[in-house]
């Protein structure tokens, strides 16, 4: 368990025993999910938009097959960060 306080900027520090545990490091983008009374922090992946959007670059032509895979995987990384 660790304690961090809330500075008058409103900011947080992840304690350094988190921030090793998670791999967090300067720079990364952080998830705040709320799940009833509690606040649970996630790091997301930065690539996340980036390899959704690189399918339509290796994409000759938009077919309903591409669609389907890119909402596949849409709902996938979503389940991830369980954002649904």
């Amino acid at each position: 368990m660790a304690v961090s306080r809330v500075t008058r900027n409103y900011q947080v520090t992840v304690p350094r025993e988190l921030r090793e545990l998670a791999d967090i490091k300067v720079g990364d983008t952080m998830l705040f999910v709320r799940e009833g009374e509690d606040i649970l922090l996630k790091k997301i992946d930065k690539d996340l938009l980036g390899r959704g959007f690189g399918l339509w670059k290796r994409a000759q032509e938009k077919t309903p097959w591409l669609v389907d895979k890119l909402r596949t995987e849409a709902e996938r990384r979503f389940k991830g960060l369980k954002l649904q």
